[in-house]
């Protein structure tokens, strides 16, 4: 038997016994009867519940409709700001990419036949920050001495670069780009080191050469120089 069959048969089973009880009242006394109140519907009260449970689910549904068009519209607001944040990051890079080409250019247009030691300093420092892994083998030899160095590669080659006298900078280039040219090259290299030896080569002193003078040159400048001393004593 189900739960609401059993409470109808509980609530009529009550509702009888007190209108029984009402009814032996009224007849053995002399007071006012007693009215019994009429009993209320099962079905009205599961309605009742019902009409709540319906405003309570109604209620709950507007508030979480509510809480979610907040929400999209606290995402809006947060994308649409990500997005201007993005274009006034990307303008501003754009400018300042702009103004390292014009630098760029303008260091190219004052670029100088030869290099002073400041020049060549900082030409070195950017060409070992290119790729300092092409240079580890002048930073091992750098630091061959000193099993301690935790330094990388690129802080071997610029403490280097930074400590060195204008006069030994252009030495420090040809080791830091010929290092690597030591080995033999193979047949379809070229050999650069050859060429360096050829270019950086210093140059051989000329030696002066003088022509013996043969004897009728010596005769013709002995005559030359008696008419010279003849003509002094005429002209005395």
């Amino acid at each position: 038997m189900s739960d609401s069959a059993v409470a109808t048969i509980v609530g009529v089973t009550i509702t009888g016994v007190f209108t029984v009880l009402v009814a032996w009242l009224n007849k053995h006394s002399s007071a006012t009867p007693v009215t019994t109140p009429p009993p209320t519907p099962m079905s009205a009260q599961h309605s009742e519940n019902a009409e709540e449970r319906q405003r309570n689910y109604e209620q709950q549904r507007k508030e979480y409709e509510q809480e979610q068009e907040r929400k999209a519209e606290e995402r809006k607001q947060q994308f649409e700001w990500e997005q201007k944040e993005h274009e006034a990051e990307r303008a501003r890079r754009e400018k300042l990419h702009k103004a390292r080409v014009s630098k760029f250019d303008r260091i190219l247009g004052q670029a100088p036949a030869m290099f002073s030691a400041a020049q060549l300093r900082v030409f070195l420092r950017a060409l070992v920050s290119i790729d300092p892994y092409a240079f580890d083998d002048v930073a091992e030899q750098l630091a061959a001495n000193d099993e301690n160095n935790q330094q990388t590669s690129e802080e071997i080659l610029l403490s280097t670069i930074d400590g060195l006298p204008d006069d030994k900078l252009t030495g420090f280039a040809l080791r830091l780009v010929f290092t690597g040219h030591t080995a033999i090259p193979r047949e379809s290299q070229l050999d650069f080191l050859t060429e360096a030896e050829t270019a950086f080569a210093l140059p051989q002193p000329k030696t002066a050469s003088k022509k013996a003078k043969s004897p009728e040159t010596i005769k013709a400048a002995q005559k030359t120089a008696a008419k010279k001393a003849a003509k002094k004593q005429v002209a005395a």
